[in-house]
């Protein structure tokens, strides 16, 4: 997190003093209705005045919100504009009179599109008074709750309380209880023979290992080991009569992963082919000794190895700023528990640049800063949330990592056996740093420039995110310069950390269509070069990128862009170059992408926004955390995933619709090279996000099922996927295992996760409700007041004379509380 010096934190007090003034205003929204008109929603601001005066006209309300075009009824007295991306600004026009002492202004909107769920409300409220930008005074905004029908998206798997009665019964309704063992984990072991017997784990261990575990930084194993046992109250000491011996033998695999463990009256043996095997073999002793009665652990031999060498999670911090290093290291904890080794960080994108970069200031002093401005001199317009003030490090608006943190991350990362990849997001999602080179060209005439953009570009684009100024000017030589030396800043860190950078992702998505079109510098590199179209611009950015890079003997990674629809000169240059292509868009017949890049020579690390999306919300209820564009993806949806056939991955379109996935591949692109599947990857971007709370509520508890679907990519219910038997008893004792094994588990280590509604059916004129896991606790209402731990409590069917408009119940397990189900009559 970022150090302040004396003189910011005086600067901060003088800015918290002025945050603090009373707002003359207080604010609430409602939410209208969906398809007021068609493709339109309406909505309102009730905008009070809670100051003792009669409030003129020269006060400005801000807020945020995702892009929406908004219409106003005739003679409105305040005029709406969104003054940047997702910025709006509400202000007195000619038909505005002032606002007596105590009244209220009723702003009746109408907005495109629809509202689909929380994360489309208005938020970040705050008001400047007399045009005085440099001091805003934060405004909460009152959110009324979306509870009626029409309030949020109608979609056909909307979990009301049949569907959540239909889908509980399904994954925890029927067959035996959790049948698994000690090493029954995630991921789960290859091969487990259990044997008689237990080993008891005392207080007290002995480790012993060879003499090359000096050598070559083997001792990483045993640090771990250690360390891990250490958090369990277990200690190393010599002569005790429980030893745990770590070997290595090179030869035992040509999988470098493979390991086997033997745990055998009293004696442990971990066996690995290399450093990273041992360090799986200890993260499977360690989840047998969290899942054992009291440290006895039943003998056994376990055979494992990963099917994939990837595995990776992307965690989006430029967005919001919700995990600084401490908050990293947890993230790290995890992956390392359920052997992911790959965060691949997203420290820059369109909203911020999260990373200290020595010579580059303003990339951390402008781009991860933002607030109340109309010229972003200093600092940028506030994007998702704030509260008006750059300063306000209490806000995910605002906050970066300093180099020394990065180097004590890569380092922290490395002992658990993961490794980071830097994104560097180019040419397109590049707003924050070009901005942050503008404020440079404006402040510090005399440094050394870097014009990361065209000033005389008059190209009219929008890119996915609204946005119409995020795309560097890849004719500038100035680009590769600033690439390069940020590249080589990074190096540096590695090198620190004692480490050695050898991929740096460098995004390569979604730049907009006519980006470069009146670009006089890009229209003169298309003639210089002959060059005909954007595609090929973007060939020779990539192209020549990643020869730089190359020259530094450091290859590439990026999204599915990077590598599509090229000529096969590009392909046989750069897939060489190229040590891992992200393939993300799948949906629809997008799905065939992965196996296209794959055929062609690339090496794909599936990403599949239908199945490893974590910021797609686990439902489309109106409450739930996340986005939608890819449809919802849920814990189940994770384990589904199947590497090995991407058409039978996604079971339901984005629409709700049921797919066939016996027929899904038919007549689609075949995989022809499987060896270039090279792993998988969790997305967890981060529009929504506003507290680290939520990143775990969005990853506990779907990261499960990436970890066992990289791990296992084969699992046996999949050889016929006609038995829909074998598909859902093994999907009924994987939920149970999340519910009665990892949740207690991951609730004892002070982690956050959701837990699934309860479903409500009316069955003969009686009242039932289900649950996920077995022994939640459900409360419920009748008479339209929303659940709490205090309403009565669901036992066993209540008989219901008249049923009531609508029935609440909530889910309560593990100290944890669901959304609310709701069942309308």
């Amino acid at each position: 997190m970022k150090r302040l010096s004396l003189l910011t934190i005086l600067l901060l007090a003088i800015t918290a003093l002025t945050m603090s003034a009373q707002s003359p205003i207080a604010v609430d929204w409602h939410m209208g209705q969906n398809n007021t008109a068609e493709g339109n929603y309406s909505s309102r601001f009730v905008i009070k005045n809670v100051s003792k005066l009669p409030l003129a006209g020269d006060w400005q309300f801000f807020f945020n919100q995702f892009s929406r075009t908004v219409t106003l009824p005739a003679g409105c007295p305040v005029d709406i504009e969104e003054v940047s991306t997702t910025y709006y600004r509400v202000k007195p026009n000619d038909n505005y009179k002032p606002i007596a002492a105590g009244d209220s202004l009723v702003v009746e909107m109408v907005m495109r599109g629809t509202l689909i769920n929380k994360n489309y409300m208005p938020a970040g409220g705050h008001v400047v008074m007399g045009g005085d930008m440099n001091h805003p005074i934060a405004v909460n905004i009152n959110r009324a709750p979306l509870d009626k029908p029409g309030q949020w998206r109608d979609h056909k798997t909307y979990p009301d309380g049949n569907y959540m009665y239909s889908y509980n019964e399904a994954i925890n309704g029927f067959g035996d209880g959790y049948t698994g063992n000690d090493y029954d984990i995630f991921p789960m072991p290859k091969q487990v023979d259990i044997e008689d017997g237990f080993t008891p784990v005392g207080n007290l261990v002995s480790i012993k290992t060879g003499k090359w575990f000096q050598w070559g930084g083997y001792s990483r194993a045993k640090k771990l080991l250690t360390e891990e046992l250490k958090k369990r109250c277990i200690y190393v000491s010599s002569g005790q009569e429980t030893v745990i011996k770590l070997l290595l033998d090179k030869k035992m695999s040509t999988n470098r992963e493979h390991y086997s463990l033997r745990v055998h009256d009293g004696e442990i043996t971990i066996l690995g082919a290399s450093q990273s095997a041992l360090m799986n073999g200890v993260m499977t002793l360690i989840s047998a000794l969290d899942h054992s009665k009291a440290h006895r652990l039943q003998n056994c031999f376990v055979i494992d190895w990963p099917d994939l060498g990837y595995r990776g999670l992307m965690l989006d911090i430029a967005r919001n700023y919700v995990a600084g290093p401490d908050k990293l290291k947890r993230i790290i904890d995890l992956m390392a528990y359920y052997k992911m080794n790959y965060l691949q960080f997203h420290f820059t994108d369109d909203e911020a640049w999260r990373l200290e970069i020595p010579g580059f200031p303003e990339l951390t002093q402008v781009a991860s800063r933002r607030g109340a401005t109309l010229d972003e001199k200093g600092y940028l317009a506030q994007i998702f949330d704030g509260n008006g003030n750059p300063d306000d490090l209490s806000q995910s608006a605002n906050g970066y990592i300093t180099r020394a943190e990065f180097i004590d991350l890569l380092r922290y990362a490395w002992a658990r056996g993961v490794r980071i990849i830097p994104e560097i997001e180019t040419p397109g999602h590049a707003r924050a740093a070009i901005v942050a080179m503008k404020n440079r060209a404006m402040s510090s005439p005399t440094a050394e420039q870097f014009r990361l953009w065209d000033e005389k570009n008059t190209s009219v684009y929008t890119s996915a995110q609204n946005y119409h100024d995020n795309v560097l000017n890849v004719a500038s030589d100035d680009v590769y310069r600033f690439i390069d030396r940020v590249v080589g800043e990074l190096q540096q860190m590695y090198k620190e950390a004692g480490l050695k950078l050898e991929v740096v992702h460098l995004g390569g998505d979604e730049v907009p269509n006519g980006a470069w079109d009146n670009s006089p510098d890009v229209q003169a590199l298309m003639k210089r070069e002959n060059l005909k179209n954007q595609h090929e611009v973007s060939e020779y950015y990539i192209k020549r990128i990643s020869a730089l890079l190359e020259a530094r003997k450091i290859r590439i990674e990026g999204w599915q862009e990077v590598a599509l629809n090229h000529s096969e000169a590009f392909n046989k240059v750069v897939a060489p170059r190229i040590a891992g292509v992200n393939a993300w868009s799948t949906v629809g017949s997008r799905n065939e992408v992965p196996y296209r890049l794959a055929n062609d020579g690339y090496p794909v690390i599936l990403s599949n926004v239908t199945n490893f999306y974590m910021d797609m919300g686990y439902s489309w209820h109106q409450n739930e955390q996340g986005l939608h564009w890819g449809g919802k993806v849920d814990e189940i949806d994770a384990w589904s995933a199947l590497p090995a056939n991407i058409y039978a991955s996604a079971r339901t379109a984005v629409d709700g619709t049921p797919i066939n996935i016996t027929t899904a591949g038919d007549g689609k692109t075949k995989l022809e090279k499987p060896e270039n599947i090279i792993g998988v990857q969790a997305q967890l971007w981060g529009e929504t996000l506003r507290s680290f709370d939520e990143v775990q509520y969005l990853l506990l508890p779907k990261m499960m099922g990436v970890s066992e679907r990289a791990w296992n990519t084969l699992p046996e219910w999949s050889k016929d996927l006609t038995d829909t038997k074998a598909y859902n008893d093994a999907r009924h004792q994987y939920n149970l295992k999340i519910g009665t094994r990892e949740l207690p588990l991951l609730r004892s280590r002070g982690f956050n996760f959701r837990v699934g509604p309860p479903g409500i059916k009316i069955i003969d004129g009686m009242l039932h409700i289900n649950t996920q896991y077995p022994g939640e606790m459900v409360t419920y209402t009748l008479d339209g007041s929303e659940p709490s731990i205090d309403s009565p409590r669901w036992t066993t069917p209540v008989r219901i004379k008249t049923q009531p408009q609508v029935i609440k119940a909530k889910a309560f397990y593990q100290g944890h509380e669901s959304v609310t189900t709701y069942l309308f009559k």
